[in-house]
């Protein structure tokens, strides 16, 4: 396991593990909410806090639906991301307020934009997220920075998530971190599947670590949170990273989700209390490597947590993976035109990488990129090889 640095952190074996309060969309489109997340982040002992970088332009388009099947196929995708979206005139503003609470600060890049954004914003790590782990012309991008790269693996299957970790090393990522994680939302403690966390270390030699979206112990009816226990066993296992959402009030949070107005990942996020629970338990155990769980249902979820290896997706996350970018036409292409891949300027290109996962993988981009149009094509249509000539 080759250990680095995240700023001033030094992050693996042998050192403290390091904690990432996720801001996602918690904020609700109030700048005054994602402060007071920041500043929760600190109480609770937390290490840096992430944010996500995207627009509604950026991950996806008007043209596109909402997949079935997850927590969210009842909104319009499109607008999801408008409202869920934070703005980027904000990431200088919360950098102030982090860095005064002493706080690393930075964020998962979407598309090729928001990583040279991210740069210039001097990010000290970046996050590539699970859904984007098949988006390998964005992996190429976040590799050819020269930062620090932490990955979730959630969805993948084996090929996938050697794929992701081979292009970032062929692109010049040298630090690397491997997040273990389950994209289920909210996912059960029984396909956590933790014992996967030491085999990764040990499989691809680099730092590994947990993105957690376990919580409830009755997911079904959202009851009995038990937010410490997945982190916990994990570091138990090797972990040296945990990432979890962070949220002010998670009954406030459902409320506006019930209304379509926000909360949309109150399901799998903490509350400061239950945050700082979790860091000081953790804290406690690499200090003198015990803790006790108070019930029997905390030692039970423990235990179905830790499940066994697993490098397949589960059931739950099947639907998820629905909503991963693949290459969709963004604008009308006339038979026998040239293919051009939309990475630097959205508005320069008639083929992108966008959500949902209708149309071909992204690694194919290179290859059609150049190309051919077979036939006319129609703006908002998945591309798919009947469409490129592959005779030019």
């Amino acid at each position: 396991m080759k250990n680095f640095k995240i700023a001033d952190r030094d992050i693996g074996k042998g050192h403290p593990c390091y904690i990432i309060a996720e801001v996602s969309c918690n904020h609700n489109g109030d700048f005054d909410e994602a402060v007071k997340i920041i500043k929760a982040a600190k109480y609770a002992g937390a290490d840096a806090v992430k944010l996500q970088t995207y627009t509604a332009d950026t991950i996806t388009r008007e043209f596109t639906k909402m997949p079935k099947g997850t927590m969210w196929e009842n909104l319009d995708l499109y607008s999801l991301y408008k409202k869920a979206q934070t703005p980027w005139d904000w990431n200088e503003k919360l950098k102030k307020v982090a860095d005064a609470e002493g706080l690393h600060i930075f964020s998962s890049p979407f598309d090729e934009t928001s990583v040279d954004y991210l740069v210039e914003q001097g990010v000290p790590v970046l996050k590539l997220a699970s859904f984007e782990v098949v988006d390998i012309k964005l992996i190429e991008k976040m590799a050819s920075t020269g930062l620090p790269i932490i990955m979730s693996n959630g969805m993948t299957d084996f090929l996938e998530m050697d794929e992701a970790i081979r292009t970032l090393r062929r692109c010049g990522a040298k630090d690397i971190a491997l997040l273990h994680c389950n994209s289920g939302y909210p996912a059960r403690f029984e396909e956590a599947n933790l014992k996967t966390i030491p085999v990764l270390k040990e499989m691809f030699g680099c730092v590994t670590g947990l993105s957690d979206h376990t919580l409830f112990n009755d997911p079904d009816n959202h009851t009995q949170p038990m937010a410490h226990v997945a982190p916990l066993e994990a570091v138990k296992l090797g972990a040296k990273i945990i990432e979890l959402h962070l949220l002010m009030d998670r009954a406030e949070a459902k409320a506006l989700f019930d209304k379509y107005e926000g909360g949309y990942d109150w399901a799998f996020s903490r509350e400061p209390e239950e945050l700082k629970q979790m860091i000081d338990m953790i804290r406690q155990y690499e200090k003198n490597g015990q803790f006790e769980y108070e019930s029997d249902a905390e030692r039970n979820a423990a235990a179905h947590a830790r499940g066994h290896v697993c490098f397949d997706p589960t059931e739950k996350e099947k639907a998820s993976r629905l909503l991963r970018p693949t290459l969709w036409v963004t604008e009308e292409i006339k038979k026998g035109e040239t293919f051009k891949f939309a990475a630097q300027d959205k508005n320069d290109g008639n083929f992108d990488s966008i959500r949902p996962g209708a149309g071909l993988h992204i690694r194919y981009t290179d290859f059609i990129e150049g190309s051919k149009a077979a036939r006319n094509i129609q703006k908002g249509e998945p591309l798919d090889w009947d469409m490129v000539d592959l005779n030019t």
